[in-house]
């Protein structure tokens, strides 16, 4: 389910920070909005989820590596979509 999202009074340089940022990513500012707020909550971009999916499916396929082989993977993947507040101050 999808469901449309209206922001009023952005600060010039919180649409300045994220237009920037959609230009560099060459996306749209609403996908760039998206991202920031599923990087700042810790949650996955719709591309990280699409490859942890891709990943799930091939190893049901194919059997691979334990639930307990893929736990410092897991772990280390998750220490480098951490956002660090101060950065975002």
């Amino acid at each position: 389910m999808s469901t449309a999202l209206t922001l009023h009074n952005i600060d010039d340089e919180l649409y300045a920070a994220v237009r920037d940022y959609a230009r560099e990513a060459k996306t749209s500012l609403g996908a760039a909005f998206k991202q920031l707020a599923r990087r700042a909550l810790g949650l996955p971009t719709a591309e990280e989820k699409a490859r942890i999916d891709a990943w799930e499916e091939w190893r049901k396929r194919y059997g691979g590596l334990s639930d307990e082989d893929l736990k410092p993977l897991r772990e280390a993947l998750e220490l480098q979509s951490r956002i660090e507040p101060e950065m975002w101050k």
